[in-house]
């Protein structure tokens, strides 16, 4: 029921009035019936009306001032009453504001721990599709093998569920030679003329973008590992029908094509064609982080440790990624070099085209892969490795080829192979960085890029193992746009020298040797295209000495790619195992490369 306070005064002051009527004629009725003859009391009565009159006055005074304290109680009541409605009003006011707000801190709440949720999730996702890169995208140095970057690109192209990063560069480049090698861009360094022969009387200059290359690097990823590849392609190929008299139609040239698995526990197995095992990195044993030279030429320096071929490599980052070690299967090939040796043996054949190998390139028949192990160890500043090799020999041997009879023939096998030790300390967050490495042992020339024979043949046929040395220093600077850089190194074939029964001098730099023709030009023969060679000059190199000093500069590096220029300048001295009257001829080549590039962002 409502409470109307207008109508409950009203009743209120009725039922008052009401009472005070009623008691009037009460009084009234009494008084006559008590006092019938009016007359004869007229006096007393007059008297009674009156004290009844002031007592009722009293009453109804009394009763008035009940009725104004009832007045004042409602209206007190009306006062709270309102109050109470006034505050109930606001109290439900402020409950729908403050639902209204709660509503929205809970949506806004709802959509913060989605954004949050989704948030955390791209994060997860980004980390996860970037853990090659490896946190040091200012300090990572991405290896294009011509020229290292020093910084890496985050962006990828992503195709289904795998991500491909393009890569790779265009290259304007010349060299100019004091003396001709007969060669491109790169430079055959034991083929190095002397001064006095006909190539060695002419300067050279070659003009080529054929060091352009093209790069693809696929990953996908997956719970606990990562799997993918690279692809790596120049055109510094020399396919048999290749020349640039007109079109300059030289092959697309492999350089590495290799897939890759690497798990959550550090275990990681490549296999394809890539830098050799044996090659210094920077980071673990990761490949497309070797520690190639910044070298326009793409023979590199003498000194340098490397090879591209098959490999199959194992290898596990250990203690925190402090300690990696690792094992490789690679492919074998035995170069030879020497003289005076009788045809008693048979190391090879030359390609056979059937089997898609150059028919005018000579292969060695291989009895097993080269197998090399290699441990590094990152203890906190700079990068440290050795390594060990070891390759298998294998020729056929003829005992009574002089009679021209194959009976007794026989395969020899021999085993060799070496150590490998390195170094690499990076300063002031790779502001510049200092290196050193060598190879050591029998058989292993082939790993330097001197190119120097790792065996030779006594005189019964069977092979003799030669020692090499391959070692190089490096030093390299980084002051912004600028990429500096000096390298030192050499390679070094050990001689082997014997006699065969009948007193003739065979092997490899032997001091019977005769090299007394070495520095005399001789005419050339009938092709215009075959200069005069050397008629007395064994040409047995013992060492190959090389500095070379360039620079890169970063015209613009950015969104957009970079563009570089750069300029080399090479010296190398080749010198050859002294010979007959202590005879030791000295080739030496000044050689200054120019390159402008424009890599892929």
């Amino acid at each position: 029921m409502t409470y109307r306070p207008n109508k409950m005064k009203a009743l209120i002051v009725a039922t008052c009035m009401a009472a005070i009527v009623l008691g009037c004629a009460m009084a009234f009725a009494q008084t006559n019936a008590t006092n019938p003859s009016v007359k004869k009391h007229a006096g007393k009565r007059t008297t009674g009306i009156a004290a009844q009159l002031q007592e009722m006055r009293k009453q109804f005074q009394q009763q008035q001032e009940e009725l104004d304290q009832l007045k004042q109680q409602l209206q007190s009541r009306d006062q709270q009453l309102q109050q109470a409605q006034d505050a109930a009003q606001q109290a439900e006011q402020s409950a729908a504001k403050a639902e209204t707000q709660a509503q929205a801190v809970q949506q806004t709440t709802s959509q913060n721990n989605q954004a949050y949720t989704d948030l955390k999730q791209a994060v997860q996702g980004v980390q996860a599709d970037t853990a090659q890169v490896k946190s040091e995208i200012t300090t990572t140095r991405q290896n294009d093998e011509g020229m290292r970057e020093n910084y890496a690109n985050p962006i990828a192209l992503k195709y289904k569920d795998v991500f491909l990063t393009p890569g790779g560069f265009l290259a304007a480049e010349t060299v100019d030679r004091q003396r001709a090698t007969g060669g491109g861009l790169n430079t055959p360094f034991n083929s190095i003329p002397f001064s006095h022969s006909a190539l060695g009387n002419q300067n050279e200059f070659v003009a080529t973008g054929r060091q352009s290359r093209v790069q693809l690097l696929a990953e996908g990823k997956y719970p606990h590992a990562v799997i993918g590849g690279y692809y790596d392609a120049d055109f510094l190929s020399a396919a048999a029908t290749s020349n640039n008299n007109e079109s300059n139609s030289y092959a697309l040239r492999q350089r590495q094509m290799w897939a890759r698995y690497q798990n959550d526990s550090g275990w990681t197995v490549v296999g394809g064609q890539m830098w050799s095992f044996l090659t210094l990195t920077t980071i673990g044993m990761e490949n497309r982080y070797e520690a190639i030279p910044f070298t326009i030429d793409p023979q590199y320096v003498p000194g340098f440790i490397w090879a591209r071929q098959y490999g199959f490599r194992v290898y596990k980052n250990m203690f925190d990624k402090k300690v990696f070690a690792g094992i490789a299967l690679e492919n074998p090939q035995t170069t030879f070099g020497g003289q005076g040796f009788s045809n008693n043996f048979v190391l090879g054949t030359a390609g056979n085209p059937g089997g898609l190998l150059n028919p005018a390139t000579n292969y060695s028949i291989n009895m097993a892969p080269d197998v090399i192990a290699k441990v590094a160890f990152e203890p906190g500043f700079g990068h440290y490795e050795i390594g060990g090799i070891a390759t298998f020999l294998r020729d056929r041997v003829y005992p009574d080829a002089a009679a021209k009879k194959a009976t007794g023939a026989y395969n020899s096998d021999k085993v060799a192979g070496g150590v490998e030790g390195a170094a690499w300390l990076p300063f002031h967050k790779n502001l510049y960085n200092i290196g050193v490495r060598g190879l050591y042992g029998q058989s292993v020339g082939r790993y330097g890029a001197g190119g120097l024979p790792d065996s030779t043949v006594h005189p019964d046929g069977t092979l003799a193992p030669l020692h090499n040395v391959v070692a190089l220093a490096s030093a390299e600077l980084h002051p912004g746009k600028w990429d500096l850089y000096e390298y030192y190194g050499g390679d070094y074939a050990g001689r082997a020298a014997y006699f065969d029964a009948a007193g003739k001098p065979v092997g490899y730099g032997s001091p019977a040797f005769d090299n007394s023709g070495c520095e005399t030009e001789t005419v050339p023969k009938s092709s215009p295209y075959v200069p005069g060679a050397a008629s007395k000059c064994a040409n047995d190199t013992r060492a190959i000495m090389n500095e070379t000093v360039g620079f890169w500069y970063n015209i613009y590096r950015g969104g957009k790619g970079k563009l570089v220029y750069g300029m080399q300048y090479n010296n190398a001295q080749r010198k050859l195992w002294s010979g007959l009257h202590g005879l030791q001829p000295k080739a030496t080549d000044n050689m200054f490369w120019t390159s402008f590039r424009y890599y892929i962002p």
